[in-house]
């Protein structure tokens, strides 16, 4: 009887064994490509690691059902490829994220310098906005972020409004008379009557984690959050809608900061290469289409212990020139942006 109990428990432990390993198949995702980035219009081949278990299978890019092989169509960022497969066992769906960089590289920027003008020392610069001829400027730091109107000729603050110390003041951008501004890690924005800056409302990021940097085309608001991702927002709901993923031919793009949007295009400080450099962004794609080198910049404003980086441009549309500068500089730059 022993003998016998003791077969069957051995027969159990080999049914169970056997459904354990059918359980324990893992199948991914295997992309094969000629190079190790792909770009639009590259050709990839789709595989699953095993055909175990596996009746038929089907793959699909953004939820649209593929034919192999695969050609990259005209898009860039993070994408997402689906396998859909029937087993023996029911229905599985794995799924694979890959990274779509550039066709080509950034051209190459530098700056010729127009003109030199004061800027407060003691600006932790986080945002600048020309509104005709006057320059409205976010400042950061907790207990020292404020919003401001400048005359950036003397560099005099002409009105200042303090946010509340536990505020940390982001990029700032204008539109239908109203100024934006983003706090840092509340993930809360302000609006304000440009005029006489009284406060009208706040709003709340739906999506992203933070507020870096903020300008408008004058219909949709766009926005950074540190990561590689350009928000666009309803103007007037102040909703995420969608995002862009900021890249180059070789790269992804993070802590993207203060944005201007000029001819078309955003312009946004970064600290990605740690140099003083803007980055030149096609918002409808999310593709850098240059680099402007600010480099000697930074050399030409009083030192100090609190001088820091390289952080601050606004366009202005009548002189068809932009204003740079940084944070705790005692200068404001008028530069012309020119091709090298």
């Amino acid at each position: 009887m022993n003998r016998l109990l003791g077969l069957v428990f051995f027969a159990l432990l080999l049914i169970v064994g056997s459904c354990s390993q059918k359980q324990s198949i893992s199948y991914k995702i295997v992309v094969q490509t000629a190079s190790k980035k792909v770009r639009p219009t590259d050709t990839i081949r789709l595989s699953l690691n095993t055909l175990a278990d596996t009746k038929t299978h089907h793959f699909y890019w953004n939820n649209k059902k593929l034919t192999q092989p695969f050609i990259v169509p005209q898009t860039t960022g993070e994408q997402q490829i689906k396998a859909i497969i029937k087993t023996e066992n029911g229905t599985k769906e794995v799924t694979k994220n890959i990274r779509v960089f550039a066709l080509t590289s950034p051209k190459a920027f530098t700056y010729k310098l127009i003109n030199t003008y004061p800027h407060d020392i003691n600006a932790y610069t986080q945002g600048l906005e020309f509104v005709g001829d006057t320059l409205y400027e976010s400042t950061g730091q907790y207990g020292a972020s404020s919003i401001r109107k400048v005359d950036y000729k003397t560099g005099k603050v002409i009105q200042k409004l303090p946010l509340n110390k536990t505020y940390f003041g982001e990029g700032i951008t204008y539109i239908d008379g109203k100024i934006i501004q983003l706090t840092w890690k509340k993930q809360l924005g302000f609006v304000y009557n440009a005029a006489d800056f009284s406060l009208e409302k706040s709003f709340k990021y739906t999506k992203s984690p933070e507020g870096w940097g903020l300008c408008t085309d004058g219909k949709w608001l766009y926005k950074t959050d540190g990561s590689q991702k350009l928000w666009r927002l309803d103007a007037t709901t102040f909703e995420e809608i969608d995002s862009k993923d900021i890249v180059t031919h070789n790269s992804f793009l993070s802590k993207v900061n203060e944005l201007e949007y000029a001819n078309g295009l955003i312009y946004g400080n970064t600290y990605q290469f740690n140099k003083d450099v803007v980055v030149i962004v096609d918002p409808k794609t999310g593709i850098v289409k240059g680099v402007v080198d600010f480099s000697g910049l930074k050399k030409r404003v009083q030192q100090h212990n609190r001088l820091d980086v390289f952080n601050g441009i606004a366009y202005h549309p009548k002189r068809n020139t932009f204003f740079v500068t940084g944070k705790y500089w005692d200068k404001l730059f008028e530069v012309e942006i020119i091709e090298k």
